[in-house]
């Protein structure tokens, strides 16, 4: 039985509040931070285990439900995984930030290092690269993806791409956010400009509590 806007939108604050109880069983923090990657890795993973519940919303504006997450052939980088697509990201602090009694607005945000471009001669204003990987760690440029082969053989037969092929983006820097995608925050699409990118993350805080005093004044 497929659920109804109104039904949904419960039942996603129902279950984004039974996994934040999960992870601090003894008591919600109002903030805590987790710098080990594998730490990072499995909150990513116990947000994305339940379906569509979070909301992650990116740094160059966007955003798409979390599925998952993986240590990345990179050093010290991991892939996070989206509905048809991955992303490539060297964390520096994961975050949760919780309001007293309200975890409708709770949200996790993930900063991330320099990491650098595959792509010569790239845009230095660019925050990404979307790049192929023909296997892990060996990236060349997009249209390979889009051309569906290498190049040709001896022969002058395409040389194919492997089934392992796939298209991954790679952030050079920046921060993501992770609502529950019922969060009055997500439901307001004026955050997919990346606001919270503009900001650091005490002044991205400070934002949300401006936002939830002025969402509680007018409901």
């Amino acid at each position: 039985m497929k659920l109804d806007r109104g039904d949904f939108e419960t039942e996603n604050l129902i279950v984004w509040e039974k996994i934040i109880r999960k992870l601090f069983p003894a008591a919600i923090p109002n903030n805590c931070l987790w710098k080990d990657i594998d730490s990072i890795i499995s909150i990513f993973n116990k947000l994305g285990s339940a379906g569509n519940i979070s909301h992650t919303l990116f740094p160059a504006g966007g955003g798409h439900d979390l599925t998952g997450a993986k240590r990345s052939s990179e050093k010290g980088c991991i892939e996070f995984s989206t509905p048809n697509s991955v992303r490539i990201v060297k964390p520096k602090v994961l975050e949760f930030n919780y309001f007293p009694n309200d975890t409708n607005w709770a949200y996790f945000r993930l900063e991330t290092m320099s990491l650098k471009p595959i792509i010569p001669n790239i845009d230095p204003s660019s925050i990404k690269e979307k790049v192929t990987e023909l296997e892990p760690g060996h990236y060349v440029e997009k249209e390979i993806w889009e051309k569906g082969y290498l190049g040709y053989n001896e022969k002058g037969n395409r040389i194919l791409l492997s089934k392992s092929a796939r298209i991954v983006s790679r952030y050079f820097r920046g921060s993501f956010v992770i609502f529950a995608k019922s969060s009055p925050y997500n439901k307001n699409h004026v955050t997919y400009d990346a606001r919270h990118d503009r900001m650091n993350s005490k002044k991205f805080r400070q934002y949300i509590e401006k936002c939830i005093i002025k969402f509680n004044e007018e409901n």
